[in-house]
């Protein structure tokens, strides 16, 4: 608004002054007016509604008073009967109770009920009462409970009522909230204003107007500690949580009984009279100030036209000043005589010269020599009239920068007829920079674009119409320019990612990049490859475009896919791993069960025939087992002969495990081959809802696989046992390697002649004894010494313990060799021959004092490695017996080549050989076989006279046994050697 004269200044500002001094007094003075009238109100308002809850709860104290007073007597003639005639208290009770409830229409029904709730007479129990007869349930000066509101149905509630009758009975009535809705029914509270009755626990008991049926529904309101006492509360302005009402409410609670009455009156009701009144006063004042702005308005209109013309002036002079400013532009002029150039003194702050005029032929010598012909030829031009001058040239400033200045200009006329010309300068330089940066940008862009070895296009993203593609796009894709000009981005895709291409589309343009997506495009020739998409926004011609690269990640993409696979599967079956088995189990949850399948000697079978028959056997096994993985559940391997097979179904838990062991039973069947294994299969249960994970079950499977191996069964369910025999094994294991030089002892057994029964050798026994006197079995901890690699400490001891008995033989007089057994990881895996030489040497034994017996399971796991140590052993002088021949699945041409000294006949064969014809054939074709191959023969386990005289009638060279001597310490044995020989 433009300013102001000064003589008229004084007087409008004097009446601003009192005007608006004037109409604050106004305003203050309705302000204090409507205040008081507020609070007032709102006074009125809170005592009103104090008067509703008082008058309510003194009604409320009276009906539960009566009530009271009623069940007391009843509830005093009811334990008098049930002292006095228990069986027929009930009976008479029920009479009595008809008559109070037929004079008490508010009671629905009086019930005699036990200590949990139980019904003693005629009607209904509450099982719930053990709940509610707390004493938080109970007032001050009262013995009657007060239950939870209960629904009978049809929005009918009641309220249960509780009086004790004794140790063990309660008299139990239930109100009809009905009653209680009476009390509080038909008072005046207005259109908003609402008045309840609740409990302790908040349930809403009564409610007018209950419009919303909120009977029995539980609130969180205000002050609940008051209930308990009698207590009046203003609450004063509140807000519902029940309807969301802004209210001026009241609080009351009784002493006696546990309930509270809430009366509220609607805040809107009450302010309704107060509004008009507000009205008037906001309509009073603004007609002040209606009346007072004319006034001034008229005053001061009266001024502003004095000061139109000159505020223009400045103004437009201000403008104009600035617009030069801003743009960088200065007049100039040129006189009749085209001799002298003038300018505005802008002029001098742009080309940095302190003058205000220029001779013409200076100001063209400050001109670029480039640009100075072409410019005097336009103005000489111009000047005379045949044109405007509109020229771009560069002028040369006093410090040797260079400007780029546009000029025009155009010859006028005077009043005195003279010619001159005037024009305008602007100086360019920062937009013919700016073009010059931008042309540079261009041609480094073009130059990345079309040169870059990767695939850019850029594209409409309204019409998805290709706008430019580089030279790899099309050697990528193999379309060419044109065509691909002609196209747009949908024609690379396939269908099924248009919808995601206009996704990406729309999130780009609300400057969400999804940038570095996957996504699969389409060659010219129809092949589709995976490519990583790169998208920008950019500015190409003048409109709006995106521009890609497509980075083909086919190969990449492949890799990670079959990476991903190997960190999943096992390559030689293609079947998951346990991890991702575990993995996948663990993310489905719920209730499975896994088995746990061990094959021993799958592993043997490519030792023993060569890898490509053991991948024919491993995948033969996982093709049989896959099926029923796909049918019940999954399957995993673990290498090197394990299967893991989970079932997710718990009905088809035992089908599934009976198929499993009829699949795993069979026999594997090749062209010339036929493998049986025996399988040991672990199995354990994850139910719903049990904390473990998926690795902790396998883990018990596994556990019950060995159990099963120990066991010697096909099938064992994990449980606490089966943890704690393991356990058990542990702890042995841990006492193994102290127990080696302070524990174990070595037994010896003869072997003697069957001819005369004289000695021919010894067979070391080793044994566990224990402080009670009792003997750990072999069978439980040779097999954990060699799962625990201790076999070769053990064996290396039992070597050792060996030379020494066969020294003490020798200095008794007995040159008696000694049979150690050796287990086959200690065979495979140590130095056997050195460690017999050592033996040897440190107790000076003979050659040959020592024997080593072998099973012939054990020579079959690498029956090339076991030839060499065989031969070594038999170049130092010692024996080799092959012990429980017979029992084993060895290949007899193999075992013809091997250097063997003795054959022992497992004792399962030497058992009733003279009764049974078929132990007898066998032995008769083992004591041919092994002497046609030049062997000495023993024959184990002879027990009884028959058996000796009968190996000894066919030509068995030598017999062990019991009937011949136990296993007993080595001076026992010298002994009973000696008592022999006398």
């Amino acid at each position: 608004m433009p300013a102001l004269s000064q003589p008229m200044a004084r007087p409008l500002r004097t009446i601003v002054w009192m005007g608006t001094a004037l109409g604050v007094l106004l305003g203050v003075g309705l302000v204090v007016m409507l205040a008081n009238d507020f609070q007032r109100r709102q006074d009125a308002a809170q005592r009103q509604s104090s008067a509703l809850a008082t008058g309510s709860q003194r009604l409320l104290r009276v009906e539960l008073r009566n009530l009271e007073r009623a069940m007391r007597g009843i509830a005093a003639d009811g334990a008098q009967l049930f002292d006095s005639v228990p069986t027929q208290a009930p009976d008479l009770l029920d009479e009595s109770i008809d008559g109070v409830l037929q004079r008490h229409g508010e009671l629905e029904s009086i019930v005699v009920v036990d200590q949990f709730g139980r019904a003693l007479t005629s009607g209904g129990g509450d099982l719930t009462l053990p709940l509610w007869i707390v004493e938080n349930h109970r007032g001050a000066d009262s013995q009657l409970y007060l239950g939870p509101p209960q629904d009978l149905g049809m929005r009918r509630w009641v309220l249960p009522l509780a009086l004790r009758m004794g140790e063990d009975r309660w008299l139990l009535a239930r109100m009809h909230t009905s009653e209680l809705q009476s009390i509080i029914s038909g008072l005046d509270i207005g259109y908003h204003g609402v008045i309840s009755i609740s409990d302790v626990a908040g349930h809403v008991l009564a409610r007018s107007p209950d419009n919303e049926g909120l009977t029995g529904k539980q609130f969180k309101l205000q002050r609940r500690d008051l209930i308990g006492r009698d207590a009046v509360l203003a609450l004063g302005i509140e807000y519902s949580p029940i309807d969301k009402v802004e209210r001026i409410s009241t609080l009351t609670t009784l002493a006696e009984y546990p309930l509270a009455v809430y009366a509220g009156l609607g805040r809107q009701d009450v302010l309704a009279p107060w509004w008009p009144y507000v009205q008037a006063s906001v309509g009073l004042f603004l007609l002040y100030w209606g009346a007072f702005a004319l006034v001034y308005t008229s005053l001061r209109r009266a001024t502003r036209r004095q000061d139109a013309m000159s505020a223009e002036l400045r103004t437009g002079h201000a403008e104009l000043r600035m617009a030069h400013q801003v743009g960088k532009i200065c007049t100039w002029t040129v006189d009749e005589d085209a001799a002298v150039l003038r300018w505005s003194p802008l002029a001098r702050e742009i080309f940095g010269i302190p003058i205000d005029s220029l001779s013409v032929s200076d100001f063209f010598q400050r001109v670029h020599h480039e640009d100075a012909p072409r410019l005097q030829d336009a103005f000489h031009h111009a000047f005379a009239g045949n044109g405007v001058l509109d020229e771009m040239f560069r002028i040369v400033l006093p410090g040797g920068t260079t400007h780029w200045v546009s000029a025009r200009g155009q010859q006028v006329g005077g009043s005195d007829h003279e010619r001159r010309m005037i024009g305008a300068l602007t100086d360019v330089s920062e937009r013919v920079q700016a073009l010059a940066r931008a042309q540079q940008a261009e041609r480094q862009f073009r130059l990345l674009f079309d040169r870059n070895p990767a695939p850019f296009w850029v594209f409409d993203p309204d019409t998805l119409r290709f706008l430019e593609v580089n030279e790899a796009a099309v050697r990528q894709y193999g379309y060419s320019r044109d065509e691909f000009l002609a196209m747009s981005i949908l024609d690379i895709r396939p269908r099924e990612g248009w919808e995601e291409i206009r996704g990406a589309i729309a999130s780009a343009a609300n400057g969400d990049l999804q940038d570095a997506k996957v996504r699969l495009h389409r060659r010219k020739d129809g092949t589709v490859f995976e490519v990583r998409a790169h998208l920008a926004r950019l500015d190409f011609d003048g409109r709006e475009a995106c521009l890609v690269l497509a980075e083909d990640i086919s190969d990449r993409m492949a890799y990670e896919r079959d990476l991903a696979y190997h960190a999943t599967h096992n390559p030689a079956t293609g079947l998951l791993n346990t991890r991702a088995l575990a993995a996948q189990l663990d993310e489905e949850g719920g209730s499975y069960t896994i088995a746990y399948v061990q094959f021993r000697g799958l592993q043997l079978v490519a030792d023993t025939l060569g890898r490509e028959v053991g991948d024919v056997v491993l995948q033969a096994m996982a093709k049989r087992l896959g099926g029923l993985g796909v049918r019940y559940g999954l399957l995993a391997f673990q290498p090197a002969e394990d299967f893991i097979f989970a079932i997710r179904d718990d009905h088809e838990r035992q089908t599934a495990l009976d198929t499993l062991v009829q699949t795993v039973s069979e026999p594997v069947r090749g062209q010339d081959w036929l493998h049986q294994f025996e399988p040991r299969i672990g199995v354990a249960v994850k139910f719903e809802g049990d904390v473990v994970s998926a690795e902790q079950v396998i883990g018990m499977a596994a556990q019950a696989a060995h159990a099963a191996r120990d066991e010697g069964s096909v099938i064992a369910w994990f449980d606490n046992t089966v943890s704690s025999r393991l356990a058990d094994r542990l702890r042995l294991a841990g006492r193994i390697h102290s127990a080696i030089d302070a524990e174990f002892e070595l037994y010896f057994q003869p072997i003697c002649h069957a001819s005369d029964g004289t000695p021919a050798a010894l067979e070391a026994l080793l044994r566990w004894p224990q402080p009670d006197g009792s003997f750990i079995p072999p069978g439980e901890f040779i097999q954990l010494c060699e799962d625990t690699g201790l076999i070769l400490a053990l064996g290396r001891w039992v070597i050792r313990e060996a030379a020494r008995a066969q020294r003490q033989l020798v200095d008794a007089g007995w040159d008696l060799p000694i049979a150690v057994n050796v287990s086959a990881v200690q065979f495979f895996n140590s130095d056997l021959v050195a460690e017999f030489q050592r033996a040897s040497q440190e107790f000076g034994l003979a050659r040959g004092a020592l024997h080593v017996e072998l099973t012939e399971s054990s020579l079959m796991r690498k029956p090339g490695q076991a030839k060499q140590t065989m031969q070594r052993m038999h170049e130092q002088g010692i024996h080799i017996s092959l012990d429980d021949f017979g029992t084993g699945y060895s290949n007899m041409s193999y075992l013809q080549h091997l250097p063997l000294d003795i054959l022992k006949i497992d004792r399962s064969f030497v058992a009733d050989v003279e009764t049974n014809p078929r132990n007898a054939s066998i032995c008769r074709a083992l004591l041919s076989l092994g002497h046609s191959m030049g062997l000495t023969v023993i024959a184990e386990g002879v027990e009884t006279p028959g058996q000796h005289e009968w190996l000894a009638a066919h030509g068995c060279d030598q017999v062990q046994g019991y009937l011949l001597g136990r296993p007993a310490p080595l001076v026992e044995v010298i002994g009973r050697l000696e008592l022999a020989a006398v």
